[in-house]
């Protein structure tokens, strides 16, 4: 069962981001969070919420992005042809 709140670090763990990165994304306005005494109290749904938002516009940005022309396959080396020396 998933809990209602999460600090820093359950939110960190949801996210598989680094706790600082969640600190960086508090301070950004872009997850919504309380501080209650010296922790951050952020509600678990808001973090779920933030991270189907990040993924649906970055799957959308990778459908409309144009792709990249593949390279030729390379066949083989082509270099230049080996000449015996007579000594």
């Amino acid at each position: 069962m998933t809990t209602p709140t999460v600090n820093i670090v359950g939110a960190s763990e949801i996210l598989m981001v680094h706790p600082q990165t969640v600190r960086d994304l508090i301070n950004a306005g872009k997850l919504p969070a309380a501080k209650v005494g010296s922790a951050y109290v952020l509600l678990t749904k808001h973090v779920l919420d933030y991270a189907e938002k990040v993924i649906m516009t970055q799957t959308a940005d990778r459908i409309r992005a144009p792709r990249k022309p593949r390279s030729p396959k390379r066949i083989g080396k082509v270099g230049a042809p080996q000449v015996g020396v007579a000594h």
